[in-house]
């Protein structure tokens, strides 16, 4: 039968085209028929024409034992290459490979487009995201510009308001004082007319009352004292702008483990960033002093200015120039040359003041009624008052006031409400016992304080600087057993402030010195000796040194000191 089969294909061979389904030698008619005969499938007409007579049967109801044949056929007669593998009827294989098909249609739909959907969502709204918050920051910095030029015309207008307040004073003086000096010549001349006449004319008599009543002694008017006024640009301003303007901070792509260890970062600043060609000149760029702050120490201290003032208790630096001053009774702006720019009188005793470093509005502090009070629209007003006499106060870059009482420093918002405050040890002895100066650090929030450990509240004589971070826990504290300055091995803090820097600035009473630390606290130098006490010091907008000598119901001098070349 297999004979007959190969001959019959020899004879006849036919291959069906495209439609698989349909007789290749009557077109149009469909396989239903398999002639067991020929191993062929055939249609009906087949049946009766060139397979007529064979055993045909309908092809859904070809029998096992008629596919065994059919599979035995294939082996027999399909190439080498494929005898010894597992073959099947195809139509055997189909329900398989319509129900990978299937389970392919139903995986595809049910997970792989919806993950792939969801991702494209996600990444729709993480782009509306990315650049919703760039359009916001490259608002902020616009508006943040804006304001600043609002500010800088402001600061313009009002300063050339003053000038012009006192230039017109000073004309209207020297005008006036032109004006009595014409007089004065007029009735000099019309005197000397007179004379001259009485000489040539005069009788006896004339001569006699004209002589009389000469006056040789001539009196002029007294020359009027001017308002002087001067302008000095501040050669930091770039800095400052800089500093008014506000910081960028840049965060790069997120980098593999392999290159990014856990103790790293995620947010990398301005200065480290590098960024496009055409934008780095709009970034601060790290200096030799930004890396190592001690590079920028001056080999000697330079003295700037000095001069005899009124009494001075307090001291603290004044936003645009100059400093404030305290003479218990009221706040004193002095410009760079000691002159009075501005009283600001205060309705109680002024025990310490500072300085905001966000609203730059002077703010001070009295024991007589325990109350904080700060400057506004000219006039020292109360904000709040304490529980015990603040001692001293120093406003926070996150404006929080910290007040120094007995024993304590505690934090208040601008409202009053009490926070953090220092912690008591073992055997109630106080982290801090006499509060007397306080300072914050501009470059990482650090506090320090100068703790006076007074007798009379319980402490021991033993005066310290005591350096807290911003939850006012101690980092470390400075005292006699760690100060070495050259010429003493003790250490008498009476006044504490840090500069632009970082370093700390102390006021060494006792030993007529000023020194200078690090912000961890290592001894770096001393800056300055001088025959009388250093009684208080601030650093102005400007990186310069004031120092106030002498007690304050003596005589004292100022002395502006520059040991910093920025």
């Amino acid at each position: 039968m297999v004979e007959k089969a190969i001959s019959f294909y020899k004879g006849q061979i036919a291959v069906r085209g495209q439609d698989p389904t349909k007789c290749v030698h009557h077109k149009g008619e469909s396989l239903d028929w398999f002639c067991e005969t020929c191993y062929d499938v055939i249609c009906a007409k087949c049946v009766s024409t060139s397979h007529k007579g064979h055993d045909n049967i309908l092809l859904s109801e070809a029998t096992p034992d008629s596919k065994r044949k059919i599979k035995s056929f294939i082996y027999e007669t399909e190439p080498t290459s494929h005898k010894g593998h597992d073959n099947i009827l195809l139509s055997e294989a189909t329900p398989d490979n319509k129900r990978k098909i299937k389970s392919f249609i139903y995986e595809t739909e049910q997970k792989e487009l919806v993950e792939i959907q969801l991702k494209i969502s996600s990444t729709q709204h993480s782009l509306d995201e990315h650049l919703n918050h760039f359009k916001s920051v490259a608002e902020e910095v616009k508006m943040q510009g804006e304001k600043l030029k609002e500010d800088i015309d402001v600061l313009i207008a009002e300063t050339l308001a003053q000038v012009k307040h006192l230039e017109v004073e000073n004309t209207k003086l020297l005008t006036s004082y032109k004006n009595e000096l014409e007089k004065k010549l007029a009735d000099l001349k019309e005197q000397l007319k007179h004379c001259k006449e009485t000489l040539q004319t005069g009788t006896d008599i004339q001569v006699f009352d004209l002589s009389k009543g000469l006056q040789t002694n001539i009196i002029l008017p007294e020359k009027p004292k001017l308002g002087s006024g001067d302008f000095t640009p501040n050669n930091r301003r770039n800095t400052i702008l800089k500093e008014a303007f506000g910081k960028l901070s840049l965060r790069p792509k997120e980098q593999s483990q392999s290159s990014t260890g856990p103790d790293q970062s995620d947010e990398t600043p301005v200065d480290d960033n590098p960024l496009p060609s055409g934008h780095q000149q709009s970034v601060k760029r790290i200096t030799d002093t930004d890396k190592d702050p001690e590079k920028a120490l001056l080999p000697q201290i330079k003295i700037i200015s000095e001069w005899s003032p009124d009494m001075i208790t307090k001291i603290c630096p004044k936003h645009g120039g100059g400093v404030w001053t305290s003479d218990g009774y009221k706040g004193i702006h002095l410009n760079s040359q000691g002159e009075i720019q501005q009283e600001i009188k205060s309705p109680v005793y002024i025990s310490y003041i500072t300085l905001s470093p966000t609203t730059h509005n002077l703010w001070a502090c009295s024991t007589s009624d325990k109350s904080v009070l700060e400057l506004t629209s000219g006039k020292l007003t109360r904000r709040f008052k304490t529980k015990d006499k603040p001692r001293c106060l120093c406003i926070t870059r996150d404006e929080h006031i910290l007040v120094g009482t007995k024993h304590k420093i505690t934090e208040y918002t601008p409202e009053g409400n009490p926070g953090i405050g220092t912690k008591t040890y073992l055997l109630k002895k106080p982290m801090v016992c006499s509060p007397q100066s306080i300072s914050q650090c501009p470059i990482n929030d650090n506090v320090a304080v100068v703790d006076s450990d007074l007798t009379d509240d319980g402490g021991q004589d033993n005066p310290a600087v005591i350096v807290l971070d911003r939850k006012l826990k101690e980092i470390y504290r400075y005292k006699e057993s760690q100060h070495y300055s050259g010429s003493t091995s003790l250490l008498f803090p009476y006044d504490v402030t840090y500069d632009s820097l970082g370093f700390l600035v102390i006021a060494d009473f006792a030993n007529r010195g000023i020194h200078l630390l690090s912000g961890d606290g290592q001894y770096l130098r001393q800056l300055y000796t001088d025959i009388d006490l250093p009684f208080v010091v601030c650093v102005d907008t400007e990186g310069v040194l004031w120092a106030v000598f002498g007690l304050s119901n003596t005589n004292q001098k100022v002395k502006r000191l520059q040991y910093t070349s920025v």
